[in-house]
């Protein structure tokens, strides 16, 4: 069988490829650009995603720097979060992936 070869690339490469690689994240941020600032409620309304994906997807998003919440994770104890997108991070890492794809 062969082998899944993983190279080792730098941080922001791996955050790219993780958002750009994966529908399901790239579908919850364009439903935040579209909403604007929303809770975990309101964005699983308008997405066809379980309760347990879609945190999984809002923690990994949130570890990039694709999104931020309010109130920040730490002190969130019992609250409603609002996460919101954060378009200059995407771009962000979409240019420095061509810019790694590209050999730059």
């Amino acid at each position: 069988m062969p082998r899944l070869i993983r190279p080792n690339l730098p941080p922001d490469v791996e955050a790219a490829v993780r958002f750009m690689g994966n529908r399901a994240q790239a579908n919850v941020l364009r439903q935040l650009a579209i909403l604007g600032p929303s809770t975990i409620g309101q964005l699983q309304a308008e997405l066809d995603i379980g309760r347990p994906s879609l945190n999984r997807h809002l923690e990994t998003l949130e570890d990039d720097g694709l999104i931020e919440t309010d109130p920040p994770r730490g002190v969130r104890q019992g609250r409603d979060v609002t996460y919101t997108v954060q378009p200059r991070r995407i771009r962000s890492l979409a240019r420095t992936y061509l810019d790694y794809v590209e050999g730059n």
